[in-house]
């Protein structure tokens, strides 16, 4: 349940970032239209865009950092138990090997 708060949470907050870093870029965008000239409009918007184009690479770069981070503890988890099984499994070998009850007396 914590594991889905913290989702939840992280995942607004991403959100209400990324909403007011557009609508804070777009109305800058608003705001100059009129003293600027058609060149700079073209800097601006490409600026606009790059800027855009950062966030949303961001938000998509930190959730993929962590689809690769579970992949790897799930795989080193899984190699961690088979190494723990091959284990249990010689040393049960040994023990059946050396079992006293087979000994004659």
């Amino acid at each position: 349940m914590k594991k889905n708060w913290e989702k939840l949470v992280s995942g607004a907050i991403i959100m209400a970032v990324t909403l007011t870093a557009g609508f804070l870029i777009t109305l800058i965008s608003f705001r100059l239209f009129d003293t600027l000239t058609a060149n700079q409009m073209k800097i601006l918007f490409a600026a606009d865009i790059v800027a855009l184009s950062l966030a949303a690479v961001s938000v998509w770069y930190t959730y993929e950092a962590k689809r690769i981070k579970l992949k790897r503890e799930q795989e080193f988890k899984r190699r961690h138990l088979r190494r723990i099984e091959k284990h249990e499994t010689e040393l049960a070998q040994i023990k059946k090997w050396i079992d006293p009850s087979d000994f004659a007396a």
